[in-house]
């Protein structure tokens, strides 16, 4: 049995490894001069980050990147504590399981996909304002404008992941002591006293699992800008993922390989102690 345990590890040890090599490989690029006119890159130092910090797209990018992932966290958690609450108190567990698989049906639809559903909705010719127009009522324009792009965003990343919220906390809730949930019944406790004072509040799990996948589809988000966009130098839309991608199409690779290390640092500073915080409750019990 040992011996097998060994076995299964050798895989998550090696492919480990690779991106701890990759990591490293990253930093030290970032340290170079290295693009398409420079033969011969050399150490620069800092001068890479220097050059980052200072330009108009990193300024955007990261105001664009905080907008959509608090945006989505925020109100895919509020969003997945309801549905989830409404799923619970469903008596029929195949209604449940029917209700619940249309919550999650837009995590199964390819992100590209979903933006170009999306784009066709929100054309004010065809879609969605066309609709608002013939009914007299005023229309957005959602793409027109940035600040309507960054809605129209927010908006489109909630319907496609707060599915996801909502299938982790109903699990939670699921595994809320049943015997705790009838007796607040036989005191006449409603359902949303219930859902407050006895599902959220031992809910923590779900809480943790939701937010570190929530931030981690937001702040990587990719395909859904690129699509809306048009391409990756939208300064609507441009995201710390499309600004690495633009960066080394550029064809400098330091700055894009500087950036992929700034996002790699704020990923682990966020997600590592949601990490360390489940494996002390979970695992260590603690």
């Amino acid at each position: 049995m040992k011996n097998q345990g060994y076995l299964m590890v050798i895989p998550t040890l090696f492919f480990a490894g690779l991106l701890l090599v990759t990591v490293v490989w990253n930093v030290w690029l970032s340290f170079l001069n290295s693009s398409i006119l420079v033969h011969k890159p050399k150490f620069v130092g800092l001068a890479t980050y220097q050059y980052l910090f200072s330009q108009y797209f990193f300024k955007i990018s990261t105001t664009h990147t905080i907008i959509f992932t608090i945006g989505l966290v925020a109100i895919g958690n509020v969003l997945g504590l309801l549905f989830a609450g409404l799923l619970y108190f469903i008596p029929n567990n195949v209604q449940r399981s029917l209700y619940l698989s249309i919550f999650i049906y837009p995590l199964a639809i390819a992100s590209s996909t979903s933006a170009l559903i999306w784009e066709w909705l929100l054309n004010p010719t065809i879609g969605v304002d066309w609709l608002l127009k013939l009914l007299h009522l005023p229309a957005p324009y959602w793409l027109g404008t940035s600040n309507m792009t960054l809605i129209s965003m927010i908006m489109i990343e909630v319907w496609a992941y707060t599915g996801l919220a909502t299938l982790f906390y109903l699990a939670s809730f699921m595994n809320v002591d049943k015997t705790v949930v009838e007796a607040a019944r036989l005191d006449k406790a409603g359902g949303l006293k219930i859902l407050f004072k006895i599902l959220i509040p031992n809910s923590m799990n779900g809480f943790i699992i939701s937010t570190a996948l929530l931030f981690l589809f937001s702040f990587r988000i990719f395909t859904i800008p690129f699509v809306l966009g048009g391409s990756a130098t939208s300064p609507t839309l441009m995201t710390y993922v499309m600004y690495v991608y633009n960066l080394f199409i550029s064809e400098y690779f330091s700055a894009s390989a500087a950036m992929a290390v700034i996002v790699t640092i704020i990923a682990a500073a966020v997600i590592l102690p949601f990490a360390i915080f489940g494996l002390m409750k979970w695992v260590f019990k603690r």
